[in-house]
């Protein structure tokens, strides 16, 4: 309020007024509207003119915003008594569309002065402007080109300045927190199919196979692809194609040679692609649609929750048929499981907790998985290293 008094936009007289109304209204229905985001309003005559007041917290609240995201920004809308309710609505729009913007809100979080937070809105500003169309166009990423690695071409010229800061970008703790979820995220599909690839293919491939395939493969696409956001390794379709390519050498009497021919399947397939993308096959991306994308990744969840359970299941099975006395092997696993779960699933939802502080909140909600395995895993090792478990079956040599 010392703030608006000096720059003569509140009478200094009604600034008590003022501050109890917006109180008042808080204590009556809380205005955060997502996105870390509140959006306090009042009109009255102490105010001379309609303002727009941005406060960024030291510390972010709970104030109950339907995404649970605890409030960090604050825009202060005051205007005198009789403000048109048009321009209300359009600055509440005008602030919604601010604040779900990305890049805004970690510009404003990270301002270090009022230049810095005006910067931000610059940004935005420039962002989000309708530019007049050039006369000369830079060619559209998914224009067909006609040439020969046409659009590889344009594709290297495009990243070519941005590689570096790729690199230098990423040294961040978010990046760390997001590596070790990827870890977790490329190594468990490894350790899952690869084990269920082994018995499908009678030990030619599996895990250890799996797990080395996928990192050199993941690093060297990440590397040179200039898409580093794609994950590499074992999914359900894969391991059925695989499955049904072993089966297919075992009726051409070819079960001793299928990692040759499955080396020979991964090179035409390999040459397919090349010319695909060398002939710019890539442009007809720009007639799928978001459902493609979507139905695709429902399809490897379910693969994902079916082989997790299945696992589980299995390893009921087998002790209640084999040892009907002991139930150690199949309550252990168990356990651990739902224990790896359920801490993973609460650690990501208490970064809108009340608890704790709100940097505290970000870190185990951002490493939950990773603090789940760990924990788990010295459960295991400390509380239940008497009870003989599954493990996987990881031979000394590829």
């Amino acid at each position: 309020m010392k703030y608006l008094v000096a720059r003569g936009t509140v009478v200094a007289a009604e600034a008590d007024e003022l501050e109890a109304s917006l109180n008042q209204r808080e204590w009556q229905v809380s205005t955060a509207i997502g996105n870390a985001v509140a959006a306090p309003y009042t009109y009255l005559d102490a105010v001379r003119e309609p303002t727009i007041v941005l406060v960024r917290l030291a510390h972010a609240l709970n104030l109950g915003a339907p995404d649970g995201v605890p409030v960090r920004f604050v825009f202060v809308l005051l205007g005198p008594t009789g403000a048109a309710a048009a321009q209300h609505l359009d600055s509440l729009a005008n602030i919604a569309r601010l604040v779900a913007n990305e890049e805004f809100r970690y510009d404003a979080g990270a301002a270090k002065t009022q230049i810095d937070l005006l910067a931000a809105l610059d940004r935005f500003a420039q962002r989000t402007e309708k530019k007049p169309e050039p006369q000369s166009m830079e060619p559209d990423s998914l224009a067909y080109t006609g040439r020969f690695c046409g659009g590889l071409m344009q594709d290297f010229r495009r990243r070519l300045p941005h590689y570096a800061s790729d690199f230098r970008d990423g040294m961040h703790v978010k990046s760390v927190a997001s590596t070790l979820f990827l870890f977790f995220a490329c190594l468990a599909p490894a350790v899952t199919f690869g084990g269920i690839m082994a018995e499908l293919t009678d030990n030619h491939i599996g895990a250890v196979e799996m797990i080395v395939a996928s990192a050199f493969c993941g690093v060297t696409y990440a590397l040179f692809s200039g898409q580093p956001l794609i994950i590499l390794g074992g999914t359900g379709p894969l391991l059925v194609f695989t499955w049904l390519l072993y089966v297919l050498c075992g009726q051409l009497q070819l079960e001793q040679s299928f990692l040759e021919v499955f080396a020979w399947v991964g090179l035409w397939t390999g040459l397919l692609l090349f010319v695909l993308a060398a002939t710019d096959a890539s442009c007809l991306v720009r007639y799928f649609t978001r459902f493609t994308d979507e139905i695709f990744a429902a399809l490897i969840s379910i693969i994902f929750i079916y082989a997790a359970v299945e696992a589980l299941a299995s390893i009921v099975s087998d002790v209640y048929q084999v040892e009907r006395t002991s139930h150690d092997k199949a309550l252990v696993p168990l356990i651990l499981a739902m224990g790896t779960f359920f801490i993973a699933f609460a650690l990501s939802r208490i970064r809108s907790s009340r608890y704790l502080l709100p940097q505290v909140r970000e870190f185990l909600a951002d490493f939950g998985p990773t603090i789940a395995l760990a924990a788990m895993t010295v459960v295991a090792v400390t509380w239940f290293h008497d009870v003989q478990t599954t493990t996987l079956p990881a031979p000394d040599e590829i």
